[in-house]
């Protein structure tokens, strides 16, 4: 497969993730959506409050009691556990979905069971390097935020309200730099290293060595990227949420409809009547709720289907396993040998 660019990927991208989803199969589309989706995944960390709030008398609203503390210790417990569970599938449906869109096909259990040992390096390395991002992000915004807090205006100082709203937009810009590089580091991990991991079977440090190489030979091409990645990301996702509204609408227009003529039917009609109209309305509302959550997953797994499709075409002219399989090359020619002739 020969080096597409990051303008050129785009086009194979959109007929791979067409041919994915064509002829039209609800429970392949859900199935592909779904894988999308977990791939998606992030942890989800809660802590339980600290501190307790005090009535105006000074006394606090409650004790924390021993079986109270381990109450909330199990509660947290159990948040944990909940957020490595979402980081694990999250990890490993990364695996999958990358498999699933370079091989063209919808069976999860290979690559499932093909990639087991690969997960806890790569859940690994992402924790690390959100921590270290997080540290140097820390460090560079400490001087901002207290400079944002101590020019708090105290009164109606016209200069100390300037320099407040100064402030405020010096740490807004931060905040927005701080997620941009964040969000690069993510896309950086998942779209160069994570198919090194996958394709060539290699080790974290290789696959780390491996894409910081391919950045530092062609660092116009792998700007491109993520710059025309930025772009695809607001725009497919405009085009998502519009999608969304509009499944919306067409799924909204019968079954209100529907629910209008059970109004009108039985809104009179006594408490049974009434019971049977909050049944009906009821189903009508789960019915919504499933049509939506359906059309979520089909569009929105979609788009992101297409995303891996892109990542996985600009870099197949550079990782030869992944070339050979979204372009396989043509069979080798047999050479005819010549027939000796046989003896008399």
């Amino acid at each position: 497969m020969r080096t597409l660019s990051a303008a050129e990927s785009v086009t194979p991208a959109i007929e791979h993730a067409k041919a994915m989803f064509l002829p039209f199969s609800l429970p392949r589309v859900l199935k592909l959506g779904l894988v999308a989706l977990l791939a998606e995944l992030s942890a989800q960390f809660f802590f339980p409050p600290g501190s307790t709030r005090s009535h105006s008398n000074g006394q606090p609203s409650f004790s924390v009691t021993p079986h109270l503390a381990i109450i909330l210790a199990v509660i947290g417990i159990l948040f944990f556990l909940v957020g490595l569970c979402f980081v694990y599938f999250g990890s490993r449906m990364q695996f999958v979905l990358m498999d699933l869109v370079a091989y063209r096909t919808t069976f999860v259990r290979p690559s499932w069971r093909r990639h087991a040992s690969q997960t806890w390096p790569w859940i690994g390395l992402k924790i690390g390097s959100f921590l270290l991002i997080l540290a140097a992000i820390g460090i560079i915004a400490v001087w901002p935020i207290l400079h944002f807090v101590r020019s708090i205006p105290a009164g109606t100082n016209p200069a100390q309200s300037a320099g407040f709203f100064g402030h405020f937009l010096l740490l807004f810009i931060m905040i927005a730099g701080a997620v941009l590089v964040m969000m690069l580091c993510l896309w950086f991990l998942r779209d160069f290293v994570l198919p090194f991991l996958v394709f060539e079977g290699t080790t974290i440090r290789t696959a780390l060595s491996r894409a910081f190489d391919l950045v530092r030979n062609e660092p116009a091409d792998a700007l491109l990227y993520f710059l025309l990645k930025l772009v695809l990301t607001i725009g497919t996702a405009i085009a998502a949420e519009l999608c969304i509204i509009a499944a919306a609408l067409v799924a909204a227009i019968p079954l209100g409809l529907v629910g209008g003529a059970l109004w009108l039917l039985l809104r009179n009609a006594g408490e049974i009547g009434t019971l049977l109209l909050s049944i009906g309305l009821g189903l009508l509302c789960v019915i919504f709720a499933a049509c939506i959550l359906l059309a979520v997953i089909c569009i929105v797994g979609a788009v992101l289907v297409f995303y891996q499709a892109y990542t996985l075409y600009f870099l197949g002219g550079r990782i030869p396993a992944l070339g050979n399989l979204l372009e396989p090359p043509p069979p080798p020619i047999m050479e005819a040998t010549p027939m000796q002739p046989s003896p008399a």
